[in-house]
């Protein structure tokens, strides 16, 4: 599966569980209580998907510890950007799906994308970009969830 697919069903399955969750809570229907177990509930879902698209790669290894993610900047569009160094620390050349989880200030999970790269060089730093989706707000910062080399 190429990259860019990959990226655009991440996306896509992120926005279409995160957007529920958004018109629940600004509905005016409901508890607080509730309005925040839906939240909770969609971003529980929104990483389970993230999940689901990582575990479609075969015959990968996990590499969480070859990829380090930097402090988080804003864009020119108002989006999170997190700067990526990976390392591939096999012995060939290999592709990348990382998973980058923004939180806000008070830890809790707001975004969350999957990024691919291609052709990462052994044992050279390699730089790349993770871009929230959407606008975020506050302190933010970026997280390695899961990275499969492949």
């Amino acid at each position: 599966m190429s990259g860019r697919r990959t990226r655009t069903i991440c996306a896509v399955s992120l926005m279409a569980v995160l957007a529920p969750a958004a018109v629940g809570c600004s509905d005016g229907g409901g508890t607080p209580s509730s309005q925040v177990s839906r939240a909770s509930a969609a971003v529980a879902s929104a990483r389970a998907s993230a999940q689901a698209e990582l575990d479609k790669i075969k015959g990968g290894s996990q590499a969480k510890h070859e990829v380090k993610a930097g402090q988080v900047t804003r864009d020119s569009a108002g989006r999170s950007v997190a700067p990526l160094t990976v390392t591939n620390r096999g012995k060939r050349t290999a592709d990348y799906a990382i998973e980058v989880n923004f939180r806000n200030a008070g830890g809790d999970l707001v975004d969350a994308v999957v990024l691919h790269l291609s052709k990462v060089p052994p044992h050279r730093p390699t730089k790349a970009t993770a871009r929230s989706h959407r606008k975020l707000t506050g302190r933010i910062t970026a997280q390695v969830g899961t990275a499969v080399r492949y």
